[in-house]
C-alpha cells in the first residue's frame, strides 16, 4: 500500500518557474533544475519495479524527510516489509559508472568525468538516522536494508555489488531479500501504524525565496506561445503575440510569484508583477480570489500560501 505517494517537490516547481522566468542564462539554476528533475524522473520509475512481484507485501513512503538529533534526512523510498525495512537511494544517471579506490562514484559521459559521493554510504547514513529515530519512537529497530538503484536505461554499471544495481534487476533482488529476512516483525496493522507514525513526522524542505524582481520576467505569461506576456484589457488578458485571451491568467502568474518571492503580496507588488497600472483593477482581481488578508489600507497583504502546493 502506498502511504505517501511520489510527488514533485516544491523545490522542483520553484526551479521550473525560475527557469521559465529568468531573464538570463543562469547556469547554476539550470544545473540545480537538472539534478532535481533527474531525481524525480528516476524515483518515478521505482513504484513499477517495486510492485512487479505482487506476492511481496509492503507499505511505501516516497520522499520522506524526517528529523532526528536536530538533523534532517530524506529517503527516496522507504518500504516496510513484514520482516525488514528497505531504504532506496535512486540515481538517474547515464554513461559509464565506476567506483574508484577511494570509494567515490565516477560518472564518465561524453569524455567528461564527474565525481560523486558513494551512494551506498549516503543510504547507510540514512539507515543510521532512521535506526535512531525508531528508537526514539519506542521501537526495537528491525533489520534495515539499503539499496542503490540506477534508474536510467543508459546507465553502464561497471562494477558488481549486490546492493547497487540497475533498476531492472530490482524485482529479483527484492525476492532474495524476502528470502533472507524471514522472521515476521510487522503484521498488516503494525506496518500501517509505523508508516503513519513516520508520515506524521514528515517535514517539507523549506523554500528559499528571491529578494528582488530585477532579474525576473514580469507579467502573465501566455500558455500557448510560452514566451509572450499578456496584457489586461477590457476585463480579460490578451497575449501580445498570438492574441490568445484568458480571463484567469493572473492566477497562474500569482502562483509563480508565490514560488519565487514568498506567500504574501501587496497591491503594489501585484501591479508591478502583472504590469497593471490601475490599483483599483488590481484590488478587484485580488478580492475576487477570496484570499486571506493581513493589515489595513496600503499595508494590506494578501496570503498566497495555497498557491504553493
Amino acid at each position: 500500500m502506498i502511504i505517501r505517494p511520489l510527488q514533485k517537490t516544491k523545490r522542483l516547481s520553484q526551479l521550473a518557474i525560475f527557469k521559465e522566468r529568468c531573464q538570463f542564462e543562469a547556469e547554476d539554476i539550470l544545473e540545480q533544475y537538472g539534478k532535481e528533475l533527474a531525481g524525480y524522473l528516476g524515483e518515478k520509475r521505482l513504484p513499477y519495479f517495486i510492485d512487479v512481484n505482487t506476492a511481496l507485501l509492503h507499505d511505501d513512503l516516497y520522499g520522506l524527510r524526517l528529523e532526528v538529533a536536530q538533523h534532517h534526512f530524506q529517503m527516496d523510498g522507504l518500504f516496510i516489509f513484514p520482516a525488514f525495512l528497505l531504504i532506496t537511494e535512486v540515481k538517474h544517471m547515464n554513461g559509464k559508472l565506476v567506483v574508484n579506490d577511494a570509494n567515490q562514484l565516477i560518472q564518465v559521459k561524453d569524455a567528461i568525468e564527474k565525481v560523486y559521493q558513494h551512494p551506498l554510504q549516503q543510504a547507510n547514513l540514512q539507515k543510521a538516522q532512521l535506526h535512531l529515530l525508531l528508537q526514539e519512537l519506542g521501537y526495537d529497530p528491525p533489520p534495515i536494508h539499503t539499496l542503490v538503484i540506477f534508474s536510467h536505461d543508459q546507465a553502464q554499471v561497471n562494477f558488481h555489488h549486490p546492493d547497487m544495481l540497475p533498476i531492472h534487476q530490482l524485482p529479483f533482488r527484492l525476492k532474495e531479500l524476502n528470502n533472507q529476512y524471514t522472521k515476521e516483525i510487522f503484521g498488516k496493522q503494525e506496518r500501517y501504524l509505523l508508516a503513519n507514525k513516520l508520515l506524521n513526522k514528515h517535514q517539507e524542505r523549506p523554500l528559499s525565496f528571491i529578494p528582488t524582481m530585477s532579474n525576473v520576467r514580469k507579467g502573465a505569461l501566455c500558455k500557448k506561445c510560452k514566451f509572450n506576456i499578456m496584457r489586461r484589457t477590457y476585463g480579460t488578458w490578451t497575449c501580445t503575440g498570438c492574441g490568445l485571451q484568458n480571463k484567469t491568467a493572473h492566477i497562474s502568474a500569482l502562483k509563480d510569484f508565490a514560488y519565487l518571492f514568498g506567500p504574501r503580496i501587496t497591491n503594489k507588488q501585484f501591479r508591478d508583477f502583472l504590469l497593471i497600472d490601475s490599483k483599483y483593477t488590481a484590488s478587484r482581481l485580488l478580492r475576487s480570489m477570496n484570499l486571506k488578508v493581513r493589515g489595513q489600507t496600503y499595508k494590506r497583504q494578501y496570503d498566497l500560501s495555497n498557491f504553493i502546493e
